[in-house]
């Protein structure tokens, strides 16, 4: 009996077996659907085989840390301080996150600590009946040990002298990401929608993470970096905004390029344009938000004399006004002012915005006042 006949011969058993039993209840049918989407969910990817190979050894330096980090499976304390955190799944986004912060962790001379979270998936069911395989957080695990490995192996290859951490956790990715970065300088996700519709809202880890994490975070997007581009920084003229200009300036010394500090403003009166004449002079305006923005940039360029530094000031919109240099920026950096209970909140408007749809990597800092709630 060939394959396709043997099949044949078990699916007209299990119909007869269905057809003497009364049929199969919608509930039967959605657990059989996602119970074969989930076990080939897991088994599609690059889940390692039982016979299969080990994977090649790493550089000499890489190694060390390898073997020095197999312990930490599954830890979520005594991470190294300084350290550039990257959350990595197998998305193209976490690809780049990856990448992205290795150059970044070479540049501040820190070591990189590769994170990747897994958890069995919420499901409902009745006593007595387990919805998924026996197995399956052992699949996932070896998945993800895999993956991290890879990961690391990818890195190694372009920075062999870096040291690599590698942290399993078996618990929520945002959890995870927010512990690993507790003593961090940085921690990077990525952001790579799956469908236009998708691509319309940030994704729930990177906004969890960028909305609560104690250190600045960068969002990174697949497909497009411009690694000797300018250092993009929104200035909105309010003491808050301070943070993300001392950050912006480092970031721009350690690349060794300009500064383009970014002041967008707007008025309800000036706008309405009818009352414009009677109540104020446009140009007595400008010469105010440009009075600001030097405000907010002074001293810096006495601590960063070797970053060049451009005033850019416009009548715009502060998302609009961003976004119109994210293609040819090196990375962006913006304060999050955001307020309340809820993630999209404590993010702030324009934060999520452009870490939704920002082409550039997106650095959101979060002052002194955030991070401690």
């Amino acid at each position: 009996m060939n394959p396709l006949e043997e099949s044949r011969a078990v699916h007209e058993a299990q119909r007869g077996v269905v057809t003497r039993a009364g049929g199969v209840t919608s509930h039967e049918h959605a657990l059989q659907q996602y119970l074969v989407a989930a076990q080939y969910g897991v088994t599609r990817g690059d889940r390692p085989q039982p016979d299969a190979a080990a994977p090649p050894a790493a550089p000499p330096a890489a190694q060390t840390v390898a073997d020095e980090s197999s312990d930490r499976t599954d830890r979520r304390s005594e991470y190294p301080a300084g350290a550039v955190v990257v959350g990595v799944d197998d998305s193209a986004g976490a690809r780049a996150a990856a990448a992205w912060g290795a150059d970044e962790a070479v540049r501040r001379h820190a070591p990189l600590v590769l994170v990747h979270a897994y958890r069995l998936p919420a499901t409902g069911g009745f006593p007595g009946y387990n919805p998924v395989p026996d197995d399956l957080l052992e699949q996932l695990r070896a998945a993800g040990d895999h993956l991290l490995r890879r990961i690391g192996e990818e890195v190694a290859g372009r920075h062999p002298d870096l040291p690599v951490v590698r942290s399993l956790v078996h618990g929520r990715a945002e959890v995870a990401l927010r512990e690993a970065s507790g003593q961090a300088r940085l921690t990077v996700v990525g952001n790579a929608p799956s469908s236009r519709v998708a691509g319309a809202l940030l994704g729930s880890v990177a906004l969890a993470v960028t909305s609560s994490n104690p250190v600045p975070v960068a969002v990174v997007h697949a497909g497009h970096q411009v690694a000797d581009g300018p250092i993009v920084v929104g200035v909105d003229g309010s003491p808050l905004s301070e943070a993300a200009v001392a950050f912006a300036f480092d970031e721009a010394a350690l690349r060794g390029v300009e500064l383009v500090a970014v002041h967008a403003w707007n008025d309800v009166y000036l706008d309405s344009r009818r009352l414009e004449p009677l109540l104020i002079d446009p140009q007595t305006l400008l010469e105010q938000e440009r009075a600001l923005l030097g405000e907010r940039l002074a001293g810096w360029g006495e601590k960063y004399p070797d970053v060049p530094v451009r005033q850019v000031l416009l009548h715009q919109r502060p998302v609009q006004a961003l976004l119109g240099y994210a293609d040819s920026a090196g990375a962006m950096v913006v304060g999050s002012h955001g307020r309340g209970g809820f993630a999209g909140m404590l993010l702030g408007s324009t934060g999520h915005a452009l870490a939704t749809h920002g082409q550039c990597p997106v650095i959101v800092v979060r002052n002194a006042v955030d991070r401690a709630r």
